[in-house]
């Protein structure tokens, strides 16, 4: 959540109701990040051989996961499921974004950021005791990957939520002459050391680095050819 403005989080991303029930479990003061998220990515291709979509997935920490209960009064009955209300509740809160958020997900095609649409078909469902939100992401125009390589990255520029990125799912339609790697974060010791700084941050102080956040994001590289 940015509170200068410049870019908004949907409606179920509630900080200052994550920092409410923090406060009264008696947690610890570090700040950054606030919540986690192991992300799940694919790339969709057309029939034409194009790049067409992004599939994303999100689950989110316990922690979290028991603030959306919480903050959108889901599972009335307490039996544990998920009924077409909570998926609904959910699904409009973490999907109808403002127009200029973008759901901290960047694709990189010739060294810019490729634009991307709006979330589509979006899907819930609660694993244990993680709430997963999936859905794909149109290309604003598709595009044909050939020889340089597409980067993908999810992270909040303010670093209030640490994604960490899993293995791509297999059920998207990569070309036989693609191939997918994950380039994890590791932290040299500049960057060890400014994640301790921003750890000691209070709750309510923005990191006065901007677009902090893209520099601890894993890497998804996808090259064609």
């Amino acid at each position: 959540m940015n509170t200068n403005g410049s870019q908004v989080r949907p409606v179920s991303h509630k900080f200052w109701a994550l920092i409410f029930v923090m406060m009264c479990l008696g947690e610890p003061t570090k700040a950054h990040p606030h919540v986690f998220v192991d992300a799940g990515t694919g790339f969709i291709f057309g029939t034409d051989g194009q790049l067409e979509a992004l599939h994303i997935s999100w689950t989110y920490d316990e922690f979290t996961t028991l603030v959306l209960f919480e903050s959108l009064d889901l599972d009335q009955d307490g039996d544990g499921q998920f009924n077409d209300a909570d998926r609904a509740a959910i699904i409009e809160g973490e999907t109808k974004w403002g127009h200029t958020y973008k759901g901290d997900v960047y694709l990189e095609l010739a060294g810019q950021d490729y634009p991307l649409g709006r979330p589509e078909a979006a899907a819930v469902s609660l694993n244990g005791n993680q709430v997963e939100i999936s859905f794909n992401l149109p290309l604003s125009q598709p595009v044909r990957i050939d020889n340089a390589p597409v980067f993908l990255r999810l992270y909040d520029p303010f670093f209030y939520y640490a994604y960490s990125i899993a293995p791509p799912t297999a059920h998207t339609n990569l070309p036989e002459d693609c191939q997918v790697q994950i380039v994890s974060f590791e932290p040299n010791a500049a960057e060890s050391a400014l994640q301790e700084t921003l750890a000691a941050l209070g709750r309510e102080d923005i990191p006065s680095l901007e677009n902090v956040g893209r520099l601890f994001s894993d890497e998804v590289q996808l090259t064609c050819g």
